[in-house]
């Protein structure tokens, strides 16, 4: 009861709970409404969130030097914003079919090849836009894929239950990262890793999760040097698997924009420039749109100096609150 008490107190409880779960039920259109709605509400209730939002854009357009008469809205940000925390409840009790057809998709056809080559690819997403809806896709589309990163919270039903099948000889759930994960299963982790890409199978993992210590590579972001985890790059330069980068934009009346880009295959086999190359796409997808960078310009990890991220990080408790992309970088670099 106690923690009952607690969690209605808590705008979570509300969105996930009580507003979200209904969405797959009606209208794309319509759901869509509701949760941009949901994004300017916020924006009158939660104090100092419209500042925030407006500094984020601010920061962003004068980094990108747009124009007055191209300088994107902050608005179009508290849109985006509710549509990210949104995830992919909009499509939970969707048929496959429905579902799929939402997507307008692009670049695919040279993974369909590398894959029935019978060599396995990885695919580096990140936290741009519309990512939860992204693995949606990949896990819908019946892609032999196994995503190596931390079990994503607050997401559909549908997309749970894919994640719970058992597919021998890899299933999901023994892919899945966790805090606290002992040294020697982390290891394990790798392993699997490496020997799903020989057997041809698609390996998702995050390419732009912020952290320190093992595994990573300081480079630049939209105007800040960080340590970023390479463990999708170190895969790739030790496998040679091809590499494609994973981006999942929002579109208006509810539907969804996923794009494949193949890494330049003349790019060094070395993971500081193999990263360096992501972020670089990552960047020019800001630019195409801003206000889907969501957790670029509000997270304190991409906002704030890494040092001072680290110590917020570090003072937040409960656990369950700190910020995402660090709780998955934790237990990689284990």
């Amino acid at each position: 009861m106690k923690h009952l008490a607690r969690r209605i107190f808590t705008w979570k409880f509300y969105f996930y709970e009580l507003l979200l779960p209904g969405l797959g039920a009606i209208r794309p259109e319509r759901a869509d409404a509701i949760v941009r709605s949901a994004g300017w509400g916020s924006t009158y209730l939660r104090p100092g969130r419209r500042s925030r939002l407006k500094t984020a854009m601010d920061r962003v357009n004068t980094l990108l030097k747009r124009s007055d008469a191209d300088r994107a809205d902050w608005r179009a940000l508290a849109e985006s914003a509710a549509r990210f925390t949104a995830r992919d409840y909009p499509l939970d009790g969707v048929g496959d079919a429905e579902a799929l057809a939402r997507f307008d998709v692009s670049g695919f056809d040279d993974v369909q090849e590398a894959l029935g080559k019978g060599r396995g690819v990885i695919l580096v997403g990140s936290h741009m836009g519309a990512h939860i809806a992204g693995m949606h896709w990949l896990f819908r589309r019946g892609l032999p894929i196994r995503a190596l990163v931390q079990r994503p919270k607050h997401v559909s039903r549908e997309l749970n239950r894919r994640f719970d099948e058992a597919v021998s000889p890899y299933p999901q759930s023994e892919f899945f990262l966790r805090r606290g994960l002992p040294a020697t299963a982390a290891v394990e982790r790798m392993m699997q890793a490496r020997s799903a890409l020989r057997d041809g199978l698609a390996l998702y993992l995050n390419g732009d999760i912020v952290w320190e210590g093992s595994n990573t590579r300081t480079c630049r972001l939209l105007g800040r040097d960080h340590e970023f985890l390479a463990v999708w790059a170190e895969l790739a330069c030790l496998t040679r698997a091809p590499v494609f980068f994973v981006f999942c934009r929002h579109l208006d009346a509810g539907r969804f924009a996923i794009e494949f880009k193949r890494l330049d295959p003349a790019t060094p086999n070395k993971p500081d420039l193999l990263l360096a190359a992501y972020l670089a796409e990552v960047e020019a997808q800001v630019a195409r749109d801003p206000s889907e960078a969501v957790a670029y310009l509000t997270w304190p990890c991409y906002t704030e100096a890494p040092e001072t991220a680290v110590a917020r990080s570090r003072r937040q408790e409960p656990p369950s609150r700190r910020i995402e992309a660090r709780e998955e970088a934790d237990v990689v670099s284990a």
